[in-house]
């Protein structure tokens, strides 16, 4: 009996043991990994900091934006032997801005059949503009056939209200009705948010983008061949190009300019993956501020 329960207590003591060596494991782990997520954060704001000067650098003294420049240019990531870390740059105001569709919006004629003709695209319904309109109205009713307002949203499980304000990110687009994930893909890359009326920058739209403004799939495609060999300097000079030859297209909302960009950081730190996408401004004095921050850390 004594022996049995000598071995029983060496049994339990090896179990406990091994779950306080486990616990410790476990204690390490989160440790290096908070440590790590620190350090990624360090850099993927270091990274935004060089992105938001070399775009200042870049778009200096200039008179339009386009792919050219170097900005826009792709960038070799800088690794070592335990991190990371890369970056990008795209102009927003090469995508549709949500936020033309606001009621306040002084183009929001046009910038609502361009954007009828994007959903059109991505094989959605056009009449959805209602909905993506009354999505930022203030007086949250419906306005449209296929608009909708609190009352819709609240009906719904689980309910909840509209914006009534202006989209702070485009991928609010998913609790607008009609919008579902497999669309929402589809229309996200050219689509943006930004925080007020824009135009549309010709020199930068992807070729969707140039197909919603009126432009045919050939048109599109001669565009971006034209401008990667001689960039537009002037709107006049887009609306006269030969690719738009004997084509009267509205130059309401669209420009050959931007003001509006977004930097994309990558960081690995150890097991540590963190990402942080960045919405920048250029403003008339040359300064670039940050103004707003999506962050992702997978550990």
């Amino acid at each position: 009996m004594a022996l049995l329960i000598a071995l029983l207590i060496v049994v339990i003591l090896a179990s406990a043991s091994t779950a306080l060596a486990w616990q410790q494991t476990l204690a390490i782990r989160r440790t290096e990994d908070m440590l790590a997520s620190n350090q990624a954060w360090a850099l993927a704001l270091g990274g935004e900091a060089v992105a938001a000067q070399g775009l200042a650098t870049s778009l200096q003294g200039v008179g339009n934006v386009n792919l050219a420049q170097p900005w826009a240019q792709p960038r070799q990531g800088l690794v070592g032997s335990d991190a990371a870390i890369a970056g990008s740059i795209i102009d927003l105001q090469g995508l549709f801005n949500l936020n033309d569709l606001a009621p306040a919006a002084s183009a929001s004629a046009i910038m609502r059949f361009r954007f009828q003709h994007l959903l059109t695209l991505a094989g959605a319904d056009p009449g959805l503009v209602d909905a993506v309109a009354d999505w930022t109205n203030p007086i949250p009713v419906a306005t449209g056939s296929e608009g909708a307002g609190d009352a819709y949203y609240l009906g719904l499980q689980p309910p909840y209200r509209t914006g009534a304000a202006p989209f702070v990110s485009a991928s609010s687009l998913r609790l607008v009705r009609g919008f579902t994930q497999p669309m929402y893909t589809q229309i996200a890359p050219f689509v943006s948010a930004l925080p007020q009326p824009t135009t549309i920058n010709v020199n930068t739209a992807p070729a969707p983008v140039l197909e919603a403004i009126g432009l045919s799939p050939a048109q599109a495609q001669a565009i971006i061949s034209l401008r990667a060999k001689s960039p537009f300097t002037t709107l006049a000079q887009f609306l006269g190009s030969a690719p738009l030859a004997g084509q009267p297209l509205d130059g309401a909302g669209l420009d050959v300019g931007s003001a509006f960009f977004q930097s994309a950081i990558e960081v690995r730190v150890g097991r540590v993956r963190s990402g942080l996408d960045s919405v920048l401004e250029l403003g008339n004095n040359g300064k670039v501020t940050v103004l707003l921050r999506a962050r992702n850390t997978t550990p």
